[in-house]
């Protein structure tokens, strides 16, 4: 039995719904699994310590599942092996109840995989492997902060990455290609393309794609209010909610950008590498320049680049690379020009300290809150 059917199992024994066999089964299992460690939720917590400790409970459950002894076990149980057994059934019914259905809002600065319509895990962003499983076949891995599906062969389904603010992730889809999402990014996609006519994702936020080429399957990336159509190529897109504009960079290949339902290169804006497309959100115009595009793509290293940017335009960058909230009482600078080189993995501290000799501003820290003066 996976998790996942051990889970739906205890939903339905707290539902009333569990045929005789079905009980006599998820007894089985919970004499087996013994999770002897009774859940403490204080209400004093956080909601974020809460879930932490529903997902830890969860991972309890499940290593205990995987290390059930394979022998039958034989007699009467004993009284404190029966309480025991009424602990486990009590610990998962919670469990279900509190986490079987969360909502993106519970895991606001976790990076989560939302798989079709129910199924919602937290992804670690470390060294440590974790393995992804549906129905108990292994359908992807995470790694040194990197999403890789493992079988090309799946059935189609729709995943959807959220990476919060002060975190960046990557994800290899099944057909090959290579995405890197920036902080506060949403990013759908399907498990498997075939037989699809194209390959459809969509982008909300950031993100620098490396498109495996397919000449007889398009990779058209949906963002708000246009399209970007690409048989093999690597580009960047910036895309937040937040934006005037809309901006696309080609590092290489060629891409075309349109509005309308369906791809037509004669109605469409062709990109060329080393220039920049921008997106109008009112008129739904594009424009076209020329622009050194290493500052575009920095992100994906750890650096700071910034090239021609107003300040309040750096400002909301910070908010989403450190996941902080940044008030500006200068209202003077908002419109200034800033270019700068900030260096690879600066902290929030170097940043500011910067800032403040170059604009001859102060500015106070507390917590994830600042404040310009």
């Amino acid at each position: 039995m996976t998790k996942r059917q051990f889970l739906e199992l205890v939903k339905k024994y707290d539902e009333g719904k569990c045929s005789p066999q079905e009980e006599a089964q998820l007894i089985a299992y919970c004499e087996k699994v013994q999770v002897k460690q009774r859940l403490k939720i204080n209400s004093t917590l956080g909601e974020s310590e809460k879930n932490k400790v529903r997902v830890n409970l969860l991972k309890r459950i499940d290593k205990s599942i995987d290390q059930i002894d394979s022998k039958n076990r034989s007699g009467w149980l004993k009284w404190g092996y029966a309480a025991a057994l009424f602990l486990v059934l009590a610990t998962a019914v919670f469990l279900v109840r509190q986490y079987s259905q969360p909502t993106l809002s519970d895991f606001s600065n976790q990076i989560t995989l939302k798989m079709g319509t129910e199924d919602l895990l937290v992804l670690n962003n470390s060294d440590e492997k974790q393995l992804i499983e549906v129905n108990g076949e292994l359908i992807a891995s995470v790694e040194d902060g990197v999403l890789v599906y493992e079988n090309k062969s799946l059935p189609i389904e729709t995943h959807q990455l959220n990476v919060p603010y002060g975190k960046t992730f990557q994800v290899k889809l099944s057909e090959g290609s290579q995405v890197h999402l920036n902080a506060g990014t949403s990013f759908s996609y399907q498990t498997s393309y075939l037989p699809s006519p194209n390959r459809l994702v969509s982008v909300n936020g950031e993100a620098f794609l490396e498109v495996s080429k397919n000449a007889d399957q398009p990779f058209v990336v949906q963002a708000n209010g246009f399209k970007v159509r690409v048989l093999g190529t690597a580009f960047n897109i910036n895309t937040y909610q937040e934006n005037e504009v809309d901006e696309v960079v080609l590092i290489e290949g060629e891409v075309g950008l349109y509005t309308e339902t369906s791809f037509s290169r004669d109605k469409s804006t062709i990109l060329k590498p080393g220039f920049k497309a921008t997106f109008n959100k009112d008129s739904l115009l594009f424009s076209t320049e020329p622009t050194v595009t290493a500052p575009y793509t920095a992100w994906t290293n750890g650096e700071l680049i910034i090239r021609n940017m107003a300040f309040s335009g750096l400002l909301k960058i910070l908010e989403r690379r450190f996941n902080i909230e940044i008030e500006n009482t200068n209202a003077e600078l908002n419109g200034e020009l800033i270019s700068a080189n900030f260096g690879q993995n600066p902290t929030l501290e170097q940043v500011m300290n910067d800032l403040a000799v170059l604009y001859k501003i102060s500015f106070e820290i507390n917590e994830n809150q600042i404040t310009i003066q």
